[in-house]
């Protein structure tokens, strides 16, 4: 018998590193010049064991993700590893719903949550000496929805429907499975970035699609409010240059970062880019519009353009509405955006039932690391058809001990054990805020965001 494991330590890392020094990497039309930060979780146990998770954050905004996880750490500290395996979705209830701090709601509290629960999911997958996929996958249907908070997904999900849809697939999860081992998770590139020269562009994605890529992002929007005929023109040039570097067999894929205002003119503007068969168009609108989304994927449904969406939506009952509404043709999860692992089961259980495939956010410094397990998970249960992994080639060697390995287009499936979340030790000195000698600095980072083309008027107030 094992003995228990009580967490004794519970601390929080501040890291930002100074993305606006990489060119326009990162930027898009709403972050036009953000520093790719995260607030990291560690727990330790005292037998030595240690849990890590992130939330993944721009500049500024991690000090208050970092006040808001702190704020955790009562509900954690000795507490037993045990308590937690025993009983998954209630310790996670516990912490989002909690009497006096669940009045905070969403955003920055339940990302605060999520990164607690996965530093927990962390520290179990390490315990039995597993990668974050292989545990997730081994779990029995019993467990995954023992795992999940119904309480407001009812109407769409139940138990017993889910426990019906999951027996019903555990032949195809293992066949499944051993087909991701042998080939991977296939993925796209980020690399039209808001802004990013379009020789740099062209020399990434000729050299990804010479390695295996066959699905690339551009970001598109910037500034359309206040002119948009430059910034149909931008985007134009933009996705030439990546179908110039690549093939006729590579797709394109857009990302407006909720710029385009309502769905009205997110589909007149898109619709302008019809030409070049786009996958789909993710985020024009509002992250919370759900009716925005639903009558957007209906108009733009003539002209053969996806709608994705939830980088940025908040809980599960956000993507249940957009999911039983019809708002999707992509459900994009973000592993640090909601309540951690427990939820995620729920955003794409409801997504497999829906048909609807998942295509993760990764976006961010370890983002790919959380979404990767993610998306192994769902492909493993409902298969790989229309899915796409998000990848970005940087901020992986010489950051992460054990970085993302992608091998002729598809992301290998990792053996570092837990999430793979362990950071190099000059990194995290060099990064640290404040004391790192060269962690981002938030007035350059202002000042560079107020004099970008496309910048709002409010700008000026940032300087």
């Amino acid at each position: 018998m094992k003995k228990q494991q009580t967490i004794i330590a519970f601390d929080v890392l501040d890291i930002r590193y100074p993305t606006v020094r990489l060119g326009m990497a990162g930027s898009d039309p709403r972050h036009l010049a953000p520093n790719y930060s995260c607030a990291v979780t560690v727990l330790r146990t005292d037998s030595g064991l240690e849990g890590r998770s992130l939330v993944f954050t721009i500049g500024d905004g991690t000090q208050i993700q970092k006040a808001a996880i702190e704020a955790l750490r009562r509900f954690v500290v000795g507490r037993t590893l045990e308590e937690f395996i025993a009983e998954p979705g209630l310790y996670a209830q516990a912490l989002s719903e909690h009497h006096q701090l669940r009045w905070l709601a969403l955003g920055t509290y339940r990302m605060a949550v999520g990164g607690v629960v996965n530093a927990l999911w962390d520290l179990w997958a390490k315990s039995e000496g597993v990668p974050m996929w292989r545990l997730l996958t081994s779990l029995s249907p019993e467990r995954i929805v023992q795992c999940i908070d119904f309480h407001h997904l009812r109407d769409v999900l139940t138990e017993d429907e889910l426990l019906e849809i999951l027996r019903a697939r555990v032949g195809g999860r293992d066949t499944n499975l051993a087909r991701l081992q042998r080939e991977g998770v296939r993925v796209y590139s980020t690399a039209g970035w808001s802004g990013r020269p379009l020789d740099e562009v062209r020399q990434l994605c000729g050299g990804l699609y010479a390695q295996g890529t066959r699905a690339f992002k551009a970001k598109v929007g910037r500034g359309q409010q206040y002119d948009r005929a430059r910034a149909l023109d931008e985007d134009r040039r933009m996705l030439d240059a990546i179908r110039e570097s690549t093939g006729p067999d590579a797709l394109l894929l857009t990302d407006a970062n909720q710029n385009l205002g309502d769905w009205r003119n997110a589909a007149s503007y898109i619709t302008e880019l019809a030409e070049y068969k786009l996958l789909f168009i993710e985020e024009a609108i509002g992250y919370n519009d759900v009716v925005g989304y639903i009558k957007l994927r209906e108009a733009l449904a003539p002209v053969g353009i996806g709608v994705a969406g939830g980088e940025q939506a908040p809980d599960a009952v956000t993507f249940k509405q957009m999911l039983a509404g019809g708002g999707l043709t992509h459900c994009q999860i973000d592993g640090a955006r909601v309540g951690g692992v427990n939820e995620l089961f729920a955003i794409v259980a409801m997504a497999g039932k829906f048909g609807v495939p998942v295509c993760p956010h990764s976006g961010g410094i370890g983002l790919g690391q959380l979404v990767g397990a993610m998306s192994i998970f769902d492909q493993a249960w409902f298969g790989s058809e229309g899915r796409w992994l998000e990848y970005l080639e940087f901020l992986q060697v010489g950051v992460f001990k054990n970085p993302l390995v992608v091998r002729n287009g598809h992301y290998v499936l990792p053996s570092a054990l837990g999430w793979g979340l362990e950071m190099e030790e000059e990194f995290v000195a060099r990064y640290a805020y404040p004391d790192g000698p060269d962690c981002a600095n938030s007035e350059e980072a202002d000042r560079i965001a107020a004099g970008q083309p496309g910048a709002p008027p409010y700008a000026r107030y940032w300087q």
